[in-house]
Parts: structure tokens; sequence; C-alpha cells
């Protein structure tokens, strides 16, 4: 006797939906609203009867997860036409569940399946986007399954290969990312892949999520961020400090260094200073006019609030002193974290394009030259050598920052605040429009 004759009908379906956390191996006609994570490009394999197949891996998430979601053949070429991007809602539809290599679920859409894109508010608010489902550096612990991960771009990428044993070549690029709360929390973003995407890293100082990554826990208790050919690397928008250029905005500055006075082409005053924000976003503003002023009485560690230009690669303008101002409410800032040792400065030879703040003691006069150029023109080179408990280094200025240096004595204590580590022809400290220098009095 079967069921049928009783007229009692068995349903072993899962629901018309099913969250990640929910996935278990074996499970069939999977249906799963999602957001994209990252897609991977169409790749080749051969068949059992040795025809050649193509397949494509997603990874996607909810609010309670993320795993990989591998296309087949037919489905996988419909996919990569669809040109999907992460963030976007799409459904998958009557997928099944195989354990993975890793020992964890994971997705396959076959013939029967299918992967539709969603636009239905009632969705939009129940799935994550990938700001609000990625973990913030600053909060990071060691995990067993994928992630994602935002924090704020702190390096260039350093580039080297490896060969694995199958003779493929492996680029391998390296680049350091900290947090929002403290720039002393960073971690090293690793990824594995088959072609150079370093002109695609964003700049120092970009705030972005990465992921699918991997933890990985290294011998010395610190943990590095792994990924592969399926990891994203997506710039935050707007909210998160990214606007559009020449637009204005209300801004909240903590000043870092203040460069000193000079004069534009055109003999008009201007004045540099480094400043980030409270979500950790570094820029470098530009003060012109009678600004100049309010900004040269600005101490680091004091804020400002204003409204802003926004410029091409984080720089911030402003030409009226009447909507710049000193906040009064809120008490310096501590920045005993941002100072460093020569030593430790001189062991980042490979980060390019860090700023560095140290305290010193100048150990010689500055000696000033005439560098000739290519173009028949001459430009002021000063270099002085500093130096702390822990080893020395020379400190260059060129052209009018020469100034903050040429008057330093030996024996003198310096605060130096914004300085950029130069590796040619031998490693040495430059200073920027930015750059401040303290004499300590005794």
């Amino acid at each position: 006797m079967v069921a049928a004759d009783l007229g009692v009908k068995l349903d072993f379906n899962l629901p018309s939906t099913i969250e990640i956390k929910d996935l278990y191996v074996g499970a069939n006609s999977v249906n799963l609203n999602c957001r994209i994570c990252s897609i991977s490009k169409l790749k080749k394999y051969i068949k059992r009867d040795s025809k050649e197949g193509s397949f494509l891996l997603l990874t996607v998430f909810d609010k309670t997860g993320l795993v990989k979601c591998y296309a087949w053949d037919s489905k996988a070429e419909e996919i990569m036409a669809m040109n999907l991007k992460p963030n976007e809602i799409i459904q998958i539809k009557k997928a099944y569940v195989k354990l993975d290599f890793d020992n964890t679920p994971s997705l396959h859409i076959g013939q029967k399946g299918s992967v539709e894109r969603i636009n239905k508010p009632e969705l939009t608010s129940t799935l994550p986007t990938l700001e609000d489902f990625s973990y913030s550096i600053d909060d990071f612990e060691p995990k067993s399954t994928l992630f994602c991960i935002k924090g704020i771009i702190d390096s260039t990428p350093t580039i080297s290969t490896y060969t694995r044993k199958d003779g493929t070549n492996v680029i391998i690029h390296s680049f350091l990312l900290r947090g929002f709360k403290s720039s002393t929390q960073r971690k090293r973003v690793v990824l594995w892949l088959t072609e150079d995407i370093s002109k695609d890293i964003p700049p120092i100082g970009q705030m972005v999520v990465i992921g699918p990554l991997k933890s990985k826990s290294l011998a010395t208790g610190e943990i590095e961020f792994h990924g592969d050919e399926k990891t994203f690397l997506l710039p935050l928008q707007q909210k998160s400090g990214i606007v559009s250029f020449k637009s204005t905005h209300n801004l909240s500055l903590k000043v870092l260094s203040v460069g000193p006075l000079i004069k534009t082409k055109k003999g008009s005053p201007l004045v540099n200073a480094l400043v980030y924000t409270d979500d950790g976003q570094y820029y470098i503003l530009i003060g012109l006019e009678d600004v100049t002023s309010f900004l040269l009485s600005m101490k680091p560690g004091e804020t400002i609030v204003g409204s802003f230009t926004f410029g091409d690669k984080n720089k911030l303008i402003c030409s009226k002193a009447s909507n710049i101002g000193k906040k009064l409410d809120v008490p310096p800032f501590n920045m005993t974290n941002f100072y460093e040792k020569i030593s430790k400065i001189k062991s980042n030879i490979q980060e390019k394009n860090r700023i560095y703040f140290l305290k010193a003691v100048a150990i010689s006069q500055a000696i000033s030259k005439e560098i000739q150029l290519k173009n028949g023109g001459r430009i002021k080179l000063s270099e002085i050598l500093i130096g702390d408990e822990t080893d020395e280094i020379s400190l260059i200025a060129w052209r009018d920052y020469a100034q903050l240096i040429e008057n330093i004595l030996p024996g003198e204590r310096l605060i130096i605040n914004g300085v950029a580590l130069k590796t040619t022809p031998s490693p040495c400290l430059e200073v920027q429009p930015y750059t401040s220098i303290y004499r300590v009095q005794e």
C-alpha cells in the first residue's frame, strides 16, 4: 500500500525559499534569495565522457551567511551573459547542495536550475548590502568560514610570483588594510591571482570592502586575509567618504599636520594640511587666501569644521575663512599612536605612499644645494640627518619646503608630522607639502 492509495500527499520539498544557514548536503530544489558577493570568469573542465564543459563560481550571501554557488555548462553561460555585479539581488531556483572541497555545503545550478534578477522592495530591506554584511577590520576575529572585510587601503600593492606544482604561475598581490578607529590596527591582504590587477587596487586612503576571504593565523600570532580569483574589491560609496569631483560638503576634520605658507604661481598664499575624518578617511586640505592664516594657527590634534570643496585624489579645498572654524567643544585628540621609531619606519621599505609621524633628534645641520633639471631649470634640495634610540635616517626637502629644515641645529629635538619614506637611491624621509616640524623646548 502506498501513500497515494490513502489520499495522503508526502512533500519532501524544502520551503519556497531557504536561508544560507539552513543549507545541508543532499538538499534538492533549493530556492534562495540572496545578493551577489563575487562572480568568477567562465572556466573550462573535462567531463567524464572526455567532452569539454564550462562552469562559473559565484559567492552569494544573505543575512545569515555566505556560500559558494557553482553553475554548470549552459547555465554558466546564461549567468555570465547576465553581467551580474556585486550587491545585486538574485533568486536562485532549483539548486542542489553538495559538499565542497573545504567540507562546507555549496550550491550547484544544473540544467533544472536558474538564476533571476529580483527587484522587490521587500527583499531590499531584508538582505544586507556588502558593506553591512562585511566585518570591520577593527572588530575582526579569526573565522573558519569565508567572510568579507571592510577597511581602508594603507599601502600600495607589492607583486611577486609563485609557480605551482602543475607549472602554472600565480601572481601574488599583497597590501595593507587598516581600521577605521585606529591607524595602527592594520592587517595584510594577500590575493593569489592568475593576472596582475595592481592597477585596479584603489589608492591609499580609499575605503573598501574585500571578499570573500579566508583568515590565516601566522606563527607570530598575526592574522592575514587571503583571497583568490573569486575575491572582489569594491570601493565604498559616498556615504562612506567617496564623493564626486567638485562636490561641496560640511565636514568635521581632525588636524594631523599643517605645512608652511607658500605662494602659488600667481603669487597667492597657500597652505596644505593633512586631516582625517571620524571614519578614518585621510584628506589633503588646501587652504587658499585668508584661510591660510587660520590653518597656520591650528595645532595637531585639534578639530576644524566647515564647508569644503572636494577635488581629485582625496583633496579638499577651502578659500573663504568664513567657511571654516575651530571646533571648541571637543578636546584635542591623542596622537601618541601615530608616532613610530625610525627602525620600524625603515622596515616598511616596501610599503610605498605611507605617511609617517616620528620624534627624533637632529644629528647634523642642513646641507642645501641646487639640483639641475633636464629642462635646464634648477631647484633647491636640503638635507639633514636625524635619529632616535633605534636608528638614523636622512630627512630631505625640495623647493619651497626646504625652509622647514634649513635652520635646524644639531641636538635639537623634533616632532615631525606627515613625511613620506623614499627608497631610492637610499632610504630617506621626504618632506611633503603638509609636513609640520616642531622644535621641542627643553
